[in-house]
């Protein structure tokens, strides 16, 4: 116990004197569209399962090298979905081994949540040689997927759970839109995270602008995310304003 101890101390201490470090609460509020396909069966998530506008918080927790260091930035960030649904069905549709016929009452849940580890690198240095004013960064990220579906009537339910493992590509660039001030600055901000394999994809874009006053941040943006996948869910997108609350220490 005590050696655990000793070595979480030292890596927190390697973090603390390489690293700035950033922690942010987001609030993110997405459309979804897409369609699923089981069977043969296509059933659209907004026109059919009539799911609403999600509203959920995340979270992402960063840990920003210092300049003039050759150390990847490190990223947490946690992003949950659940899109839920409720309604009489216009048309009877079959999913798996329920049948919601014409004019029954259903419920319907769509729940997917990410966990992603990233490393980024700066990108020659832009950082440090135009004084924070432009940064471009690239690297790699692995996401965790948990996703799931749930279809409900006064007769019967289906539910199906997956879990995925994706390899990342991750882009990001930061450019300054106000001079350089001592206590307040004005960031554009764009990300991408890429994953491509086959007829298999997912993209998720973001681009915000993020006011910084002293140790406080506030992040005001669009995001995007498209994923078309092998097995039941086959194409989904969810997309839609976010907001950003952080702290750098």
């Amino acid at each position: 116990m005590k050696k655990y101890l000793l070595i979480t101390t030292l890596f927190a201490s390697s973090l603390a004197f390489s690293y700035e470090s950033e922690l942010s609460i987001d609030y993110w509020t997405p459309i979804p569209d897409g369609y699923l396909k089981k069977d043969g069966t296509k059933i659209g998530l907004k026109s059919m399962l009539k799911l609403s506008t999600a509203k959920d918080f995340g979270g992402k927790l960063l840990f920003k090298e210092k300049e003039s260091s050759n150390l990847p930035n490190i990223v947490f960030m946690y992003t949950p979905i659940s899109f839920e649904g409720q309604g009489t069905a216009d048309n009877p549709f079959s999913y798996g081994d329920i049948t919601v016929n014409s004019g029954e009452d259903f419920e319907a849940l769509v729940e997917y949540t990410s966990y992603d580890l990233g490393f980024l690198w700066d990108i020659g240095h832009l950082r440090e040689k135009t004084e924070d004013r432009l940064d471009f960064r690239a690297g790699f990220s692995i996401r965790y997927i948990e996703r799931s579906l749930k279809i409900k009537t006064g007769t019967a339910q289906t539910t199906e759970n997956h879990k995925d493992l994706k390899p990342m590509l991750d882009l990001e660039a930061e450019v300054e839109v106000l001079p350089v001030h001592q206590e307040l600055r004005a960031e554009i901000i764009l990300e991408a995270q890429i994953y491509t394999n086959g007829n298999e994809y997912l993209f998720d874009i973001i681009d915000s602008i993020r006011m910084n006053y002293k140790n406080l941040f506030a992040e005001f943006g669009y995001r995007e995310e498209k994923y078309k996948m092998a097995d039941g869910m086959k194409k989904v997108s969810a997309s839609g304003i976010f907001w950003s609350l952080g702290i750098h220490f």
